[in-house]
């Protein structure tokens, strides 16, 4: 066999929630079924701890790390005693406040004048006594929220501190009730004459208040002190306690959303775009950002950082949000990085890239590509119905407003791997957290599709989402998948997590071949008008041509080779730019010289009409301006397309990727409903064989690129210069003989509880009790003239099959199609199916509200014979 095959290394770290609470028993017997089900490391998840960085805290880890170094399983560590990461055991609070994350702030008055020795207060805006005030100042107003900062009167100096009525009694709100614990002190005013006209009257200030509540006891990720303080609280106990485990079994820290958090959530943290948003800041931040944009006055021009759509404003936000998300690279990703790799551990994890977080303030980093630079992998993670089979516009969800599906779909998955393919840190690797929040309601069947998500787009590490030793049945985020037993569905997880991480090995170490590269819109964005890289990725990948999204940093460092643009030993033929109506001189400075190598280059609905640092463009930009449904047949008919299908195929996925020199095509089918049936054509000659990841066996197949795939569906074709050991080649037609619709069916509820019933016709098993939730054996009688072998196909199953004949096994499915090869013998045969369920039915938790449940169990089998 093919050494590919030889041997296959690890790419499943699940997390195992502790809680202090378990015993020693309870974590060992969890850290067994992770094992069993084919894991070989675990990520330890505080969920939290009660007695984080105590006696009991160290007492549990040693005990992990111990039962995980007799199995030769690694541990991965979150970094934090709460999530998301950034709270430093609650340090930042308790003893280091100077590092609480800090805000820069705008109030507003418009104003009218003319006015003589005026004065206006402002006891009322700032948020805290600790407050400090920037400047204030006096500017013409053009219209709502529009200023021109080249006419500013500074009236910072003119500020006072007055004694009034209510000094040292308690504040009001806006109707009129006290606001709890709030004392007023003395008036804040400014003396101010008001020229002819209307003026804005804004006030810059700094403040540690008016973020998002979940994070504001959190460090600041722009003071690389401050992450220090997170080192210190968490990283070093854990080596000092450990360290002779660094390497060897402990192998990383999983950093587990962290974000400016300036803003809760992302819709409304697009910088330019929301006014009453506070910035992130730290010390000094004005001063350099005088310095980056090149300006001797930065103090007036801050309000354009909130206000204005003026040039200058989209300037100078770009400057800003280049600015502090570079400073998030090196003073948080980058500190905690360092450490890692001294210590000889990985640093992985993942922000949030919620709708479009990924190039925001709020719950993004500033920069997705920028945030984990440092780190050993790419990450992302998928929760709470993010992503829905057939669902790829904005819908209703768990999220309040919508959940993007746009983004979720067309974006997500190659984010991560993009930025694993470009980072020379990463070295090709990515990680997914993913299942978790999906409710009790979530079998393998949804999982099984969430993983070729994934595995298609390039993901090759993944972090299931949750094993967790507490009670029966845990609330917190289900599904758990042992659930102290109780969960129907653990059983096949095995096989759905050794398919995973088949197809990992065989995806890691190798080469993704990707025709195009999308330009990440994130400076976009920041300065202009814009368009979203899901726009092009869509039609991208609806069209099975590869691509990668490629970010500036990465774009600026690459160079021609052979005709394409390198990254990092990632190669692309071609170019596609979303709209932007800035982008960074330097990136068209990139793209003229890849124009001028002849590299196409697509510019999505109109071409740059200036830099983002607000320069004269004068780089003569050209090329090909098309409509995103212009986009494939452009590309298909210039030959930058390496699959072709002989239909259209918008459900199917593809990724081809060469490893060790055989080239891999996996295919998946992400519709839930229909099948994709087409024929495909690659480049590539030679040997042709189909891998089953499931059963882990190679069918030599000259036939293999003509599919038939069943919703749920995924296939692994490789071609190869040489046969493959090992691949079998059989061809077999089959012939319907019968269907069978009558059974003795026993339930077996989670709980162990048994019923016999006797169906005739078989029907689905919530139509005869509705809450039942465990595993259903249906016993068929088959009775033949003579012996034959053939199939059997169970028809209507909605989660995991397992069939017997007789008594020999026969195999498990856990996703279309549910056909099982069978032998029967002269005379009686019994045939028993096996089918199993959620949990949701009979626990009715509050997270699977948000998608319908499917029935339970079958609705017969159909038998086949094999033709001679």
């Amino acid at each position: 066999m093919h050494n590919l095959f030889e041997k296959t290394t690890n790419h499943l770290y699940p997390f195992l929630w502790v809680h202090g609470s378990e015993t020693d028993e309870e974590y060992i017997e969890e850290i067994e079924k992770i094992n069993q089900c084919g894991c070989g490391a675990l990520c330890i998840e505080a969920r939290p701890h009660n007695d984080f960085n105590g006696p009991k805290w160290f007492h549990d880890l040693g005990l992990i790390i111990g039962e995980c170094k007799k199995r030769g399983m690694k541990v991965w560590i979150l970094d934090d005693s709460h999530f998301p990461t950034g709270f430093a055991n609650g340090k930042i609070k308790t003893d280091y406040p100077q590092y609480k994350k800090k805000y820069l702030c705008l109030k507003t008055f418009d104003v009218a004048g003319p006015m003589e020795q005026g004065s206006m207060i402002l006891k009322y805006v700032l948020k805290s006594p600790k407050d400090k005030i920037l400047g204030i100042y006096l500017q013409k107003r053009l219209g709502f929220e529009e200023i021109d900062t080249d006419y500013t009167i500074d009236v910072t100096s003119q500020t006072e501190l007055v004694d009034d009525y209510n000094t040292g009694k308690p504040l009001f709100d806006l109707i009129g009730n006290p606001i709890p614990g709030a004392v007023g002190g003395p008036c804040l005013r400014v003396n101010l004459d008001i020229p002819e006209g209307t003026w804005s009257l804004n006030v810059v200030f700094v403040s540690e208040k008016g973020g998002e509540k979940e994070t504001e006891n959190h460090l600041n990720p722009l003071d690389a002190k401050a992450t220090r303080v997170l080192l210190q609280e968490v990283y070093e106990p854990i080596y000092e306690h450990f360290g002779e485990e660094f390497g060897k079994t402990v192998t990383g820290f999983f950093s587990d959303e962290p974000r400016f958090g300036n803003l809760h959530g992302a819709e409304n943290a697009s910088i330019g775009r929301n006014s009453e948003m506070v910035l992130p800041y730290a010390e000094g931040l004005e001063q350099m950002l005088a310095e980056k944009a090149d300006v001797a006055e930065i103090g007036k021009e801050l309000p354009l950082l909130f206000i204005g759509s003026s040039q200058k404003a989209k300037t100078l936000r770009y400057h800003y949000m280049d600015l502090v998300s570079a400073l998030y690279s090196e003073n948080f990703d980058g500190v905690l990085g360092d450490w890692c790799k001294a210590h000889h551990v990985m640093r992985v994890g993942h922000t949030i890239e919620d709708n479009n977080a990924v190039a925001r303030l709020g719950y993004g980093p500033g920069h997705f590509f920028r945030s984990m630079k440092h780190a050993d992998m790419a990450g992302i993670d998928v929760v709470l119905f993010q992503l829905v089979p057939e669902f790829d516009d904005a819908f209703k969800s768990f999220h309040k407003p919508n959940w993007d599906g746009e983004f979720f779909t067309y974006v997500l998955g190659k984010l991560g791997s993009s930025l694993a393919h470009l980072n020379p840190r990463a070295k090709g690797n990515s990680m997914c957290e993913l299942f978790g929040a999906y409710g009790w309601q979530e079998g393998n069947k949804l999982a099984k599709w969430m993983t070729d998500y994934m595995l298609v787009r390039g993901i090759n590490n993944l972090v299931p989402h949750a094993f967790s030793p507490k009670a029966f049945p845990d609330s917190d985020c289900p599904p758990h998948f042992y659930a102290k037993g109780n969960n129907p569905q653990y059983p096949e997880f095995k096989q759905l997590m050794n398919y995973a991480n088949r197809l990992c090995h065989l995806l890691s170490d190798g080469q993704c071949i990707s025709e195009a590269g999308i330009l990440f819109h994130g400076e976009a964005e920041w300065s202009g008008d814009y368009m979203f890289t899901q726009v092009p990725a869509k039609e991208l990948t609806t069209h099975q041509i590869g691509f990668e999204i490629v970010s500036a940093d990465y774009l600026n460092e690459g160079h021609f080779d052979n005709g394409t643009w390198n990254m990092n030993g990632q190669k692309i033929r071609c170019l596609i730019v979303p709209y932007a109506e800035n982008l960074p001189a330097q990136v068209l400075v990139t793209i003229r010289k890849m124009q001028d190598g002849g590299l196409p280059v697509c510019f999505m609905n109109g071409l740059p009409t200036g830099t983002s640092e607000g320069t004269v463009n004068n780089i003569v930009i050209d090329g090909n301006v098309l409509r995103a449904e212009q986009l494939a047949d452009t590309l298909q008919k210039a030959g930058l397309q390496d699959i072709h299908t002989d239909c259209e195929c918008p459900k199917l996925r593809v990724h081809h990727y060469v490893h060790d020199g055989l080239h891999l095509y996996f295919f998946v089918n992400e519709s839930s409903y229909t099948r994709v049936q087409t024929t495909v054509t690659v480049k590539e000659t030679g040997y042709i064989t189909e891998y089953d990841a499931f059963t882990d066996t190679l069918v030599q197949d000259d036939k293999a690129f003509t599919l038939d795939l069943p919703p749920y569906g995924s296939k692994m074709v490789i071609v190869s210069d040489e046969p493959l050991a090992d691949a079998k080649k059989e061809y077999f037609t089959y012939e319907p003989v019968c269907d069978l619709t009558c059974a003795d069916v026993v339930l077996t509820d989670f709980e162990g509880h048994t019923k016999e019933l006797a169906m005739n016709p078989v029907v689905y098993i919530n139509t005869v009790d509705s809450s039942f939730c465990g595993r259903i054996t249906y016993t068929f009688t088959v009775n033949c003239e003579e012996g034959y072998d053939g199939k059997a196909e169970v028809l209507g199953a909605t989660e995991g099959i397992r069939v017997l004949v007789n008594g020999k096994e026969c195999g498990v499915r856990i996703c279309p199609d549910y056909t099982f090869d069978v032998s029967f013998a002269q005379g009686h045969n019994e045939l028993t199916v096996e089918a199993n369920t959620t949990l949701a039915r009979s626990i009715n938790d509050y997270i699977s509200q948000f998608m319908p449940l499917g029935p339970t169990g079958i609705k017969g089998v159909r038998i086949y014979r094999k033709k001679q």
